[in-house]
């Protein structure tokens, strides 16, 4: 009797089973189905010919229900709710297994166990390293951070790929396969995501899978290390570092990658979108033609010159008042006395702070509808005015447990309506706030307004708390893009039209 005819061959009959049916529309059903055939396939019973076999399988399925979460993530608002936030855990958990069974099997190729045409080191941690990004992706959009261990085992697979051939100079000898799906990663890192909407992730993922290519990967000390350039211990379970931000130890085995080119095609297709002509081909879809104009200008910003911290963060704890979303702020100071205005708002934990930033964790209330980019309020105690910021980036690592990234734009703010004088389109007036100079930024009056309310050069403003007083605003500069948010100098203009 054959080895396939063999009782122990049963015992993946169901998995291969499973693999050959379709997928169902329930993605929660496919999720928990391959769960359970990861766990049957890890029993010692299994031959590692079928362990093999499965595997491949196995990673096709599950990059397919993978795309069927995304999907689901990417039109939610953190933090998720927990019947979400479990299938994130869930997924993040399941792809991680199907990456350490690549790692056996590179284990096992590494030490001559097996060595086919399908099983040689490059199919493998190519495999892996798409498996792993996808894992890293899922874990933003659910608002966490990469998984324990994972730049470990990235770069692992990534060295674990060199082929026994002569090295290439460039890229040491690292296969084009291996090489794409490594780029993935450092390109979606440098982007910072953790400051990106669900919808921004999930549009950048798709975007990075055919444009990674463009980053710049080497192994020696760049010529020119202060234009773009991050460096990567690859004995670290670390990501990609700026050199803006600190330099690299003087250590064996660093890589150094820009994605300098990626921005200048970013800078092309930016162009594009804001002309007159058509949209760019190939684009993936999700955002309209202006909200990816807006995340392509961001993420160009990262990519082209990764930014560095100007001030040390001290740590501290103490509680602060917040309160979310440039409407509810609107209203809030549109209100008499403290008591009204204290309704609008909930108890967080400042956990650290610098000059121009807060890190806050909830304490009191139940957050919801954050996302990066809106606006927040702050204050420390009822005597304060309060100061306005930019939530920069989200964490959630349960749906209880929020922190936000905030960056200071204003110590304090008065409630205006504001309309722009376009002579196309007739645009209603839309709460914002002023904020006064700050001379240290070298800052003049600025507005903070919805996304989408700048439209031409000239506006109008209109305060009506207290007096009444209306002007015509020049905009000088529009410094600030978010998918929530815009934040723009003016000027009064003495000789309105």
């Amino acid at each position: 009797m054959s080895a396939a005819d063999s009782p122990k061959s049963d015992r993946t009959a169901p998995i291969l089973d499973w693999l050959a049916t379709d997928l169902t529309a329930d993605a929660d059903l496919e999720l928990a189905a391959l769960v359970r055939h990861l766990d049957d396939l890890g029993r010692p019973e299994i031959s590692r010919n079928q362990f093999h076999r499965c595997l491949d399988l196995l990673h096709t399925r599950a990059l397919a229900i993978s795309k069927m979460h995304r999907e689901r993530f990417a039109v939610a608002t953190l933090p998720l709710s927990v019947s979400l936030h479990r299938s994130a855990s869930r997924l993040v958990a399941a792809l991680g297994k199907v990456a350490s069974g690549y790692g056996e099997v590179l284990a096992e190729v590494q030490h001559r166990l097996v060595r086919t045409m399908r099983r040689n080191p490059e199919v493998i941690s190519a495999k892996a390293l798409e498996i792993l990004g996808e894992q890293l992706t899922i874990a933003h959009l659910a608002g966490n951070s990469a998984p324990f261990e994972f730049w470990q085992r990235a770069h692992g697979f990534f060295q674990g790929s060199r082929a026994e051939s002569p090295a290439d100079a460039k890229a040491g000898g690292i296969p084009d396969a291996t090489l794409k799906a490594y780029k993935y990663l450092l390109a979606f890192v440098a982007a910072q995501p953790e400051g990106l909407t669900s919808a921004e992730i999930s549009w950048l993922s798709e975007f990075l899978s055919a444009n990674a290519k463009y980053v710049t990967i080497r192994h020696s000390v760049p010529n020119d290390p202060g234009h773009g350039w991050l460096w990567i211990d690859l004995d670290q379970d670390a990501p990609p570092v700026s050199i803006n931000r600190r330099d690299p130890p003087a250590v064996d085995g660093l890589i150094y990658f820009t994605a300098e080119e990626l921005a200048r095609r970013t800078t092309s297709l930016i162009e594009q979108l804001e002309g007159e002509g058509p949209e760019p081909a190939n684009l993936p879809a999700g955002l309209s033609r202006s909200a990816t104009a807006t995340l392509l200008r961001r993420v160009r910003e990262y990519w082209a010159s990764p930014p560095h911290r100007e001030h040390a963060r001290r740590r501290n704890q103490y509680a602060v008042s917040v309160c979310s979303g440039l409407e509810t702020i609107w209203k809030m100071l549109r209100e008499p006395g403290t008591a009204r205005q204290n309704r609008y708002a909930s108890e967080w934990m400042v956990v650290n702070e610098s000059p121009t930033g807060y890190a806050v964790m909830q304490v009191t209330g139940t957050a919801n509808n954050l996302t990066p980019g809106i606006a927040i309020a702050i204050r420390r105690s009822e005597e304060e005015p309060w100061s306005l910021c930019i939530v920069r980036w989200i964490r959630a690592e349960t749906p209880e447990q929020i922190e936000l990234g905030l960056q200071v734009i204003g110590n304090a703010a008065k409630p205006v309506s504001v309309g722009f004088r376009n002579a196309e389109q007739l645009r209603p007036m839309r709460p914002a706030l002023v904020l006064p100079p700050v001379a240290a930024l070298g800052r003049q009056q600025a507005i903070l307004a919805p996304a989408g309310t700048y439209s031409a050069r000239r506006f109008m403003l209109v305060s009506d708390v207290q007096r009444l007083y209306i002007a015509q605003g020049r905009l000088l500069s529009l410094d600030i893009q978010t998918p929530a948010v815009e934040l723009f100098q003016y000027e009064i203009d003495p000789y309105p039209l």
